[in-house]
C-alpha cells in the first residue's frame, strides 16, 4: 500500500522549511514544530542567547521530554498490572469483609469485660527493683 505524500510549510526557529510527509503525519508534524517554537519562545523569555543556543537547549529539553515518555511507556504494562491486581484485591477484601462480618456475628463469642479489680494495688514482691 502506497502511502500519500503532500507538501507543507513549517517554520523553524524563525526560518521556513517546505516538507514532503506522508498525508496522515501533517498534524503531528505542525504540532512538532509548534513545540519547537514554544520552546525557543520559553528560552528567549529567561535567556538571552544565540538563535543555535536556543535551538540546542530546546532539542535538549524536547529530547528529555522523548526520553522520559518512553520511560512512561515502559512501565506502562506493568502500571496496568499492577492496577487490576489491586481492583481484584479490592474485590476480594469486599467479599470476605462481607462475609468475614457476618460469620464472625455469628460464630464469635461475645466479648467479656475484664472485671474491675478492688482494693488497694499489690506490693510488688520483685527483688530486682
Amino acid at each position: 500500500m502506497e502511502r500519500k505524500m503532500m507538501k507543507i510549510r513549517v517554520e523553524i526557529a524563525e526560518k521556513p522549511y517546505r516538507l514532503t510527509i506522508p498525508a496522515d503525519e501533517e498534524e503531528k508534524v505542525r504540532r512538532a514544530a509548534k513545540h519547537i517554537k514554544e520552546e525557543i519562545d520559553a528560552l528567549k523569555r529567561n535567556y538571552d542567547a544565540s538563535l543555535t543556543e536556543y535551538l540546542a537547549m530546546a532539542a535538549m529539553r524536547i529530547s528529555i521530554e522523548n526520553e522520559e515518555n518512553k520511560e512512561r511507556l515502559e512501565m506502562a504494562p506493568e502500571a496496568l498490572k499492577l492496577k487490576a491486581l489491586a481492583s481484584q484485591l479490592d474485590r476480594w477484601a469486599e467479599a470476605c469483609g462481607e462475609r468475614g462480618a457476618e460469620t464472625a456475628r455469628t460464630t464469635a463469642p461475645p466479648i467479656a469485660k475484664p472485671k474491675a479489680r478492688r482494693g488497694r494495688p499489690r506490693k510488688n514482691t520483685d527483688s530486682t527493683q
